[in-house]
């Protein structure tokens, strides 16, 4: 994908999540911009997200 056609994913992924009233964070799109530029695999997007998750339920 191009640079541009990423740009354009991150923010439809925005404008659905804002649709159902949720945000986007910084990491999230981070790892979102490295999937899709190949740097990082499925499951490597997958766990870092899941350790975000579970770093926010601790701070609770």
């Amino acid at each position: 994908m191009t640079n541009k056609e990423i740009k354009e994913s991150i923010e439809n992924v925005k404008a659905t999540l804002a649709i159902e009233n949720l945000n986007i964070n910084k990491l999230n799109i981070i790892n979102g911009e490295k999937y899709l530029k190949g740097q990082i695999t499925s499951q490597e997007a997958i766990e870092n997200i899941t350790k975000y998750i579970k770093s926010r339920q601790l701070k609770q």
